[in-house]
């Protein structure tokens, strides 16, 4: 978190929207997330556009049926060496 205890800045809020949007963050931040939702449209649009993304994917996996097993570990593992680059 943010070195000031009240406020998030934006960094903060694209880390925690996960667990925002799984009902998983602790109330306070939780309140300091809306706060600064509040007060930031890009934030917010951000917020929008990660629930219209989690929406459609949801309703492809409907579409789609169960993902073959062995697709399903390469793609996680594909994300994973993704996700690994971008923190560096």
């Amino acid at each position: 978190m943010d070195a000031n205890p009240i406020e998030l800045v934006c960094r903060e809020i694209v880390e925690l929207v996960t667990e925002y949007l799984g009902g998983t963050l602790p109330a306070a931040d939780r309140t300091r997330f809306e706060e600064h939702l509040a007060s930031c449209p890009p934030c917010t649009a951000y917020l929008a556009q990660v629930k219209t993304t989690l929406d459609l994917a949801a309703e492809l996996r409907a579409a789609a049926g169960p993902v073959d097993e062995r697709v399903a570990r390469e793609l996680e593992r594909i994300f994973g060496d993704w996700h690994g680059r971008q923190k560096r």
